[in-house]
């Protein structure tokens, strides 16, 4: 229900950590604006960057839309290494599990083998999960989507949908009237009817946009108890497919 770019760095995140043995970084400097306030804050020598107790969760991951050249701000809230929302692509959950598995064996060896077989266990919980999602969005394969921020696209490169837009200009600037007004007309003229945002997010910009476009704008979570629904990440990729399912069939 945060958005993870802008969580506060309070004093009570730093208390929360300070007796921690690991510290699990998204990474890819999703977490940027707010961690190296924390994490330093914290005085928890374990769990420094460099320290073994600090884990890069994208370590392994295969990272998209890494900028080519210069990288400046003038082109919004952009991220240097890449796009950071690699976890809402259900499979990089397996990635990350897998890693988390080897360095907690690594941590903490008499319990290696239990670590090793949980991450096989939701391993298979989630391709067992995967492929009923693959086959609930198959016969929506190519649909054109727009969402509010830049934070879709590993969803949309598993399932195979298209990313016709974002409500925002450019990463993290919010949308004036003309930019929606434009947008609308492009997604008329393509067709496109559905607009997806996360709660953090303006829903009154989303929902003016899908508006004008003669579509409709839904509401999913990216991250877990981002909705009530969302209560882990199965129960998260159910309500986002589900939503999706109905957004494209018009039920």
């Amino acid at each position: 229900y945060q958005d993870p770019h802008f969580v506060p760095a309070k004093q009570s995140l730093m208390k929360a950590i300070q007796n921690a043995d690991v510290f699990i970084s998204v990474g890819l400097e999703l977490d940027g604006g707010w961690l190296p306030l924390v994490i330093p804050g914290s005085r928890n020598p374990k769990i420094q960057p460099g320290a073994k107790g600090f884990i890069d969760a994208s370590e392994e991951i295969n990272v998209l839309e890494k900028p080519v050249g210069t990288v400046s701000r003038a082109e919004g809230d952009i991220h240097p290494l890449g796009n950071p929302h690699y976890y809402v692509d259900p499979a990089n959950l397996e990635v990350v599990a897998d890693h988390l598995a080897r360095v907690f064996g690594e941590l903490d060896q008499t319990n290696a083998d239990d670590y090793t077989a949980n991450a096989k266990a939701f391993d298979e919980k989630m391709e067992k999960a995967l492929k009923s999602w693959e086959a609930d969005l198959k016969p929506y394969k190519g649909t054109s989507i727009v969402v509010y921020h830049e934070n879709f696209v590993y969803f949309a490169t598993r399932f195979g949908l298209k990313l016709f837009g974002t409500v925002e200009p450019k990463p993290g600037i919010p949308p004036n009237p003309r930019y929606l007004t434009e947008t609308a007309q492009a997604m008329k003229a393509a067709g496109v009817k559905v607009v997806l945002y996360q709660p953090y997010y303006d829903a009154d910009a989303a929902q003016q946009l899908a508006k004008k476009a003669e579509g409709t704008a839904y509401e999913i979570p990216t991250e877990v108890g981002g909705v009530p629904e969302a209560k882990d990440v199965f129960s998260k990729f159910d309500f986002i497919v589900s939503t999706l399912v109905k957004a494209f069939s018009g039920k």
